[in-house]
């Protein structure tokens, strides 16, 4: 940020810092801008359900994440002067990553969801690998942080020590998985119909997480083999969804994908309705798969660049303790599908919550609502 650029925030924020808070209003940030989606959504979709009274903020960084929104949540510009001003007037924020707000009024709080079950090394733990200034930005947004919301005793000890943070964590579960507790049959006609698939058809979804430089060298997944090893063990027409992280997603176009048996569904808003229609899943070390593991159907490992990637963030444990089935090649993938069993499947993955605690129930977003609600009603 250049020296008029951080003069002209500070008016900003001093400008704020006289404004009053308004007592019903809610300001909510995903991703910097992004639209309706993550933890949050869920978060807001339950407030909507139980009060009508909530001027409900949702920052957004261009039309199309504005457009997203539902009846009830207001869009407002995440450039500066409106998101400055709308961050002084608010009782709660909500958000899933840094916020980067320069103070923080009494009678203001900051519930922090972050954006997923960590098995990439971050914060303080890669700090070497980190912009400069950003410990210094995180650990003041964690500074202003009241409440952490964690789905496991793991992401509790990395919110502990790894995040410059002091104040109180909860194990409330995580919003966003509120909804693979549900049937996912209205859910998949909805990702059908978004993208054009017949709805008899069988989802497998490919989604690895990017690479540091950018490359797409690694998303090798031979499709039609997966397709027909799928096929001969579970039965079914069976079509690939492949969705690129947000990061990487103008590379979609180079995957040439047929729309017939492969689909792009990188610009798909919600992840977790993609998981929640998926009947696998294959990914590499993105977090998602500990989302998806909650469904109980099949997921895999595909990563054929694991010393590369363990050099650029490392892991916070062996890859041998993940409960799905790791391949280094298409070959071993194949394998992995055709050899997957559901007993052994499950077994694997209750031995892994186990191990790190984890805590779901699909309540998760009741829990941040009844808590964001006992703010709103606190007097000041």
């Amino acid at each position: 940020m250049s020296i008029a650029a951080r003069l002209a925030s500070a008016a900003l924020w001093a400008e704020g810092r006289m404004l009053p808070v308004q007592g019903n209003k809610i300001v909510v940030s995903n991703f910097y801008g992004r639209g309706y989606g993550d933890h949050l959504k869920p978060i807001v979709e339950e407030l909507l359900r139980r009060e009508n009274g909530l001027d409900i903020v949702w920052l957004t960084a261009d039309e199309a994440a504005a457009k997203s929104l539902p009846a009830g949540v207001r869009a407002a510009s995440y450039a500066p002067r409106s998101r400055i001003r709308e961050l002084c007037t608010a009782k709660v924020w909500l958000d899933n990553n840094r916020k980067g707000a320069r103070f923080k009024k009494p009678g203001q709080w900051y519930l922090q969801t972050w954006h997923g079950f960590a098995l990439k090394r971050i914060e303080r733990d890669v700090e070497q690998t980190l912009p400069a200034g950003y410990a210094a930005y995180a650990a003041r947004d964690s500074a202003q942080t009241d409440l952490i919301v964690s789905n496991s005793a793991l992401m509790t000890k990395i919110y502990r020590e790894s995040f410059w943070y002091e104040g109180e964590v909860a194990e409330f579960g995580s919003p966003r998985n509120d909804i693979l507790f549900a049937p996912a049959g209205d859910v998949k006609q909805k990702v059908c119909a978004a993208l054009g698939i017949p709805v008899q058809r069988s989802l497998a979804l490919y989604a690895p997480t990017f690479r540091a430089d950018g490359s797409t060298d690694a998303y090798c997944v031979d499709y039609a083999r997966l397709r027909r090893a799928l096929r001969q063990r579970f039965g079914g027409d069976w079509v690939v969804l492949v969705r690129l992280h947000p990061h990487v997603m103008q590379q979609a176009r180079a995957l040439h994908l047929d729309g017939d048996t492969t689909f792009d569904a990188t610009r798909y808003d919600d992840m977790q309705e993609l998981l929640a229609a998926a009947d696998a899943v294959v990914s590499d070390y993105s977090s998602l798969m500990f989302d998806y593991g909650l469904t109980g159907r099949p997921c895999f490992q595909f990563a054929v660049d694991i010393e590369a990637y363990r050099q650029d963030r490392n892991f916070y444990f062996s890859l041998d303790q993940m409960p799905f089935p790791l391949a280094q090649d298409n070959d071993a993938l194949e394998r992995a599908v055709l050899e997957w069993r559901e007993e052994e499947a499950a077994q694997a993955w209750k031995g892994f919550c186990e191990t790190f605690g984890i805590r779901e129930d699909g309540k998760a977003s009741a829990r941040c609502a009844d808590w964001i609600l006992e703010k709103i009603n606190t007097k000041t």
